[in-house]
């Protein structure tokens, strides 16, 4: 390997020298070193030249940061080295005054000393060596061996161990002290010295009585990791279970008096365990030894650990083919794109998944999607390599319902609330629930509705039998059956209204079917039933079928061109709402790229002539070294002409075969003929793989809703409050119902 120097930092070295502690220089230096010389990889080298430092640090009796945050630090010393070494041939002022600054800083101190150092060091010479250090040139050094220091940390040693001595000494005076109480005269006398033993007597007559005997101290662990585990899920707090374990014990007449129950062992122990599960977690999903991984990111502000201030919380989700893992909720300074992706790679490396991410899931937000400053292009830099972008298709279709809301005009306010919304609300108890009007009560929605009533409602009959994570999503399609002239398979029944402000847009729909179907019993003006109808036309011709359908990767590519085909065809019955959602929906063409439109090989719907030319198309292009973009645009007045091409088939290009390689899906089918993919291992594995990516982001909301619960329990030490976070998740992948054959399953 080359020997050449490092940019900026001059020559390599196998080890650090000196006696002051390490510079950025020298750590750059051995990094460099072991990465070239001896084919480390960055984390391992890292790894090494951190326990380099510490020894440093250590013998300077410095209390130092945890190892793997100082990794992280060592990570990114070297990610701001690249950065500048990518931009060296920039003649730009502001990049050589970066690389000047840079270059300045690297003879100063790396600092990995604990954010408590000064305040946790004993002797004010170590004190003042360390803010030496932190001074431009590292004043002072360390020679030798420090005599003064070793003689004072000896003292105060042997000063613990005669203090120790003493207070065990003291403990067996009392303890010899019980043996003894005090026994009176067999005389009679009054006279006091009667009761005074004689000088002739023997120790056999004097018993020293102090009180009733001490308890004794509990010795069984009553403690175990599932106990722990259980706890936590319940949220349970340290006392609380004192008192739980307690009268449990009594109701099985046990005696509590043998067991360690006592609010500081409990929380010791149950730290303990969080940490050991976690671990095992952790060794569990490396031995999976995956290969090609999703990742999903939300972001949520809540209270920090003091409770006293806001943050963002990060939740950081993997997901693979039946599988699905938690790797941390980590703090943000804030929810701009460069401290996403900071936080996203940094809990990657963590984790050793850095060469294993294949596509990103994410909310279509300007701090995730920017071009420059985008967490997605931020981190796909940091990867460097081509990432497949799969936008939560949910978050897209909540883009355009809230486009088509706000062009009715159904609210004129601009606030949190939505007014109309908020009186139906409090008029929900005068109203007849039994007296209802549905879409044939009017002749405007009828004649929009008349030709697709009965497939839109077949859809949701069939559609509301399957399983949803949330309650209104079955709301909703209750309430369209409702709206359609339908009963829903458990009852005409109607829930009483809940939140309405306008970050809830699921709240737009239900509140908007609700109100139609009790128009005549809530006082509405022209102006606001006019856009009610306007809204639940479009929710139910377009909106229905593409929202329930847009969580199948497979169908995604052919649900946006339905999707836009019917907006387009809209235009007859409401111009302005259907252009409203077309200007919406053609900003998000995510899933109609090269790559991301190779998913519709697998669509069964698309006949095995279309199928079976994709397949040639895709075996007959070349593999393109250029990055395709990320989604496919149209121009609104370029749609009719895009609509009239043979689709999915013209949208296949050089990028296509690119998804194969990197999900691992066999090629092999693509030269058999359709009619026998159904028949072959590689098609099946194939739609298997592409079936379980998540289009949606419900993976990392359950992340923010598992942050949102436990964000103020237990504990407000942060590696404590992950560690908590990761217990309950494994407990309740393994126990997820209360049946007695669930529990039955060993917790190992």
């Amino acid at each position: 390997m080359s020997r050449k120097p490092v940019f900026l930092v001059g020559s390599m070295q196998n080890q650090i020298y000196g006696g002051k502690l390490p510079s950025k220089r020298d750590v750059l230096s051995v990094l460099f070193y072991n990465m070239r010389m001896v084919n480390l990889n960055l984390h391992e080298s890292a790894s090494l030249v951190i326990d380099e430092c510490l020894i440093f640090w250590k013998k300077a009796r410095i209390p130092t940061k945890y190892r793997s945050n100082c990794i992280i630090k060592c990570k990114t010393l070297y990610e701001d080295l690249r950065a500048l070494e990518k931009h060296k041939t920039r003649n730009s002022e502001f990049a050589r005054n970066r690389e000047k600054e840079f270059e300045e800083n690297l003879n100063d101190l790396f600092d990995i000393a604990h954010d408590d150092a000064l305040i946790l060091i004993n002797l004010d010479e170590d004190k003042n060596f360390l803010i030496a250090q932190r001074k431009k040139g590292r004043e002072g050094c360390m020679l030798g061996v420090d005599i003064k220091g070793t003689i004072a940390e000896r003292k105060k040693k042997e000063k613990e161990e005669r203090q120790k001595e003493r207070r065990e000494k003291q403990s067996s005076n009392f303890k010899s002290v019980d043996n003894f109480q005090f026994r009176s005269s067999d005389s009679d006398s009054s006279d006091p010295c009667d009761c005074l033993p004689s000088t002739s007597s023997t120790h056999e007559n004097v018993l020293i009585d102090f009180g009733p005997p001490k308890s004794k101290r509990g010795r069984k662990e009553i403690m175990s990791p599932r106990l722990s585990a259980a706890l936590d899920k319940c949220k349970v707090s340290d006392r609380d279970c004192v008192h739980l374990l307690t009268a449990v014990l009594e109701t099985l007449e046990i005696d509590s008096s043998e067991y360690i129950i006592n609010r500081t062992s409990i929380k010791i122990s149950r730290e303990k365990f969080r940490q050991q599960i976690s671990e095992r977690v952790r060794l569990k999903f490396n031995n999976l030894n995956l290969k090609s991984l999703v990742l999903h990111w939300d972001s949520k502000i809540l209270p920090d650990i003091t409770g006293k201030s806001k943050v963002d919380r990060l939740p950081v989700v993997v997901t693979a083919l039946n599988m699905e893992q938690l790797l941390g909720v980590p703090e943000i300074k804030s929810g701009t794109g460069r401290e996403i992706s900071s936080a996203l790679y940094h809990t990657l490396q963590e984790w050793s998944l850095e060469d294993t991410i294949q596509a990103f899931v994410f909310d279509t937000t300007a701090s995730n999607t920017g071009i420059l400053n985008g967490a997605c292009h931020l981190l796909e830099q940091k990867l460097d390599r081509n990432i497949l972008y799969l936008a939560c298709r949910h978050h897209v279709y909540e883009i355009v319902l809230h486009g088509v809301f706000t062009t009715v005009n159904l609210v004129t306010s601009t606030g949190p609330d939505i007014i109309i919304f908020k009186k139906f609300k409090n008029e929900w108890r005068n109203i007849d629930q039994n007296s209802f009007s549905t879409w044939s009560t009017d002749e405007n929605v009828k004649n929009i509705l008349k030709g697709i009533s009965d497939e839109i409602l077949i859809f949701a009959k069939n559609k509301i039998k399957d399983n949803f994570p949330r309650d209104d999503y079955k709301e909703l399609l209750e309430l369209i059956i409702i709206f359609l002239g339908g009963v829903p398979p458990q009852g005409i029944h109607f829930r009483a209204p809940g939140a309405y402000h306008l970050a809830r847009w699921m709240a737009k729909a239900i509140y908007c079917l609700k109100i139609f179907l009790f128009r005549t019993q809530f006082k509405l003006i022209q102006k606001q039933e006019k856009a009610l109808k306007r809204i639940c036309c479009f929710i139910i011709k377009c909106y229905a079928e593409a929202w329930f359908s847009s969580t199948n990767a497979i169908t995604a590519p052919m649900n946006d061109i339905y999707f836009l085909k019917t907006l387009n065809a809209y235009k007859m019955d409401d111009i302005e709402v259907a252009e409203k959602a077309i200007s919406k929906i053609i900003n998000h063409l995510w899933y109609l790229n090269e790559e991301s439109a190779a998913f519709s090989i697998f669509d069964e719907r698309i006949n095995n002539e279309t199928r079976m030319k994709m397949a040639q198309k895709i075996l007959q292009k070349q593999v393109s070294e250029e990055i395709a973009p990320k989604k496919y645009t149209v121009n609104v007045q370029e749609l009719n002409n895009f609509l009239k091409k043979d689709l999915p088939l013209d949208l296949l290009g050089t990028n296509s075969i690119k998804l194969f390689d990197r999900f691992n899906i066999p090629k092999d089918f693509l030269e058999v003929h359709p009619k026998n993919w159904n028949d072959l291992e590689g098609y099946q594995k194939g739609k298997e793989i592409i079936e379980s990516l998540r289009v949606v982001n419900d993976t990392a909301e359950r992340g923010v809703k598992l942050m949102e619960e436990f964000n103020d329990k237990f504990t407000k030490n942060e590696d404590q409050k992950q560690f908590v976070l990761q217990t309950v998740q494994d407990y309740r992948k393994k126990y997820p119902g209360a049946s007695r054959e669930t529990l039955k399953t060993s917790f190992d």
